[in-house]
């Protein structure tokens, strides 16, 4: 039995007020750098005091704003829920864009604009759902925590990390709900939904090789710059070792896939991996540098750390480069033998009957690997409901990101759900 609530609110407006405050958040342009999140916190904080919900702004560095809110709930014995978001977006190529990145536009049943999807459609979810519990008079069983943090994009320094170093008490929950989970994902002619449980950690090494320099009239074949490019090409060409873990196990077995000989597609969840982003060498157009390097991103799988992604790299690469740890974040995994968990699951196949939710561990990072660090249990459940013929990653971080409206309300409605049960509260007690 759900306690009773001052007055019912119309969800029809509800998602209205998301849709809009979807697209006002969409044109704060809060690119990752410099960031500027203080757009998006001080607007935050503003809808959020309109209902009576207070907000506090803590910032990692000037303008770097991280907005915190809380409801208090009846039971102070119970663990927090805690909702987070990113507000700073990846940088855009103007002429790639068909619409303004920053327009906030409706436009062929989609929100059009960067960060539709990467992630200022969450933070405009758990908007509404703040301020509909704080309209309603509802009073959650457990506390109500939302973050809407900075700097994400780039290693989460003045964002998540900040908070869980600086202000652990803002932020101390025993669940959050973050990004990178709940949308459909087409396999054949099967729907399924990932639940992010679980992200590989990251390792950046910069790689370099000494040697002697010389006039480019003569040419040479052991100069670093050669010697670092064959080494560059065999890192390339050298996949890393098998290691599935139990999770990816799992998923695999769902999916009916194979592990030992998986698609490009899903690799990445069964082996560390290495990505060569940057390189420089040389200051001279004839002459042959004395030294060159290049930043590898690797990306380490639960049980992994830098120490064993590095002495995976030195058995492909050989024992000749330095190696330069420049930072890292460890790898994450939630247990999914929880109440929410299986809430999530439940609601999620009943949204879309046919369709399967299952456990996923994402290649990337978010801020969940922060969170975790204060004993939290992190999924990554941001739901929308997307066609066959628009994949959730041919939009991440894409030109014409964008964000359908139905798909994007239908993910809204099972959030509300999702958040409100679990908070001892009935959708249906709440709104009309």
């Amino acid at each position: 039995m759900y306690p009773e609530t001052s007055s019912r609110l119309s969800w029809q407006a509800i998602e209205q007020q998301a849709l809009h405050s979807l697209a006002d958040l969409i044109r704060f342009d809060t690119t990752n750098p410099p960031g500027n999140e203080r757009l998006a916190a001080e607007y935050l904080a503003a809808r959020l005091g309109e209902c009576g919900v207070p907000a506090v702004i803590r910032e990692g560095a000037p303008t770097r704003a991280n907005l915190v809110a809380r409801l208090r709930g009846r039971n102070s014995s119970l663990p927090p829920l805690l909702l987070s978001s990113h507000t700073d977006v990846v940088p855009v190529e103007l002429q790639r864009w068909s619409r303004s990145p920053f327009g906030g536009e409706t436009a062929e049943g989609c929100i059009w604009g960067r960060g539709a999807l990467d992630m200022k459609s969450k933070s405009a979810m758990d908007l509404v759902v703040m301020t509909a519990l704080a309209r309603a008079g509802a009073v959650p069983e457990r506390d109500l925590i939302m973050a809407a943090v900075a700097d994400e994009e780039a290693g989460s320094d003045y964002g998540a990390r900040f908070l869980v170093e600086r202000h652990p008490e803002l932020v101390r929950a025993g669940y959050v709900l973050n990004e990178v989970g709940g949308f459909t994902s087409h396999l054949g002619d099967r729907r399924y939904y990932p639940i992010q449980i679980a992200e590989k950690g990251y390792v950046t090494v910069k790689m370099k090789l000494s040697g002697s320099s010389s006039h480019g009239s003569m040419p040479r074949t052991d100069s670093a710059i050669v010697r670092l490019a064959g080494m560059i090409t065999k890192l390339a060409l050298t996949p890393m070792r098998l290691n599935p873990t139990p999770l990816v196990r799992e998923t695999f077995a769902v999916l009916g896939l194979p592990v030992d000989d998986p698609l490009p597609l899903f690799r990445p969840m069964l082996a560390n991996t290495v990505t060569p982003t940057m390189m420089q060498s040389g200051y001279k157009d004839n002459v042959v540098p004395g030294e060159a390097w290049v930043v590898l991103d690797g990306r380490t799988l639960p049980g992994e750390n830098p120490e064993s992604l590095m002495a995976e790299l030195r058995e492909i690469v050989g024992p000749e480069p330095q190696f330069e740890l420049m930072k890292t974040a460890p790898p994450v995994e939630s247990r999914c033998d929880t109440p929410l968990y299986e809430l999530i699951r439940e609601r999620l196949e009943a949204a879309d009957p046919g369709a399967q939710a299952l456990p996923w561990m994402i290649p990337g990072a978010t801020d969940n690997k922060h969170y975790a660090r204060l004993g939290a249990t992190c999924y990554g459940f941001s739901p929308v409901k997307l066609g066959a013929q628009t994949p959730f990653g041919a939009l991440y971080h894409s030109h014409d990101e964008r964000i359908p409206i139905d798909g994007f309300l239908w993910g809204l409605r099972l959030y509300a759900d999702v958040v409100l049960t679990f908070l001892g509260l009935g959708f249906d007690q709440l709104f009309c």
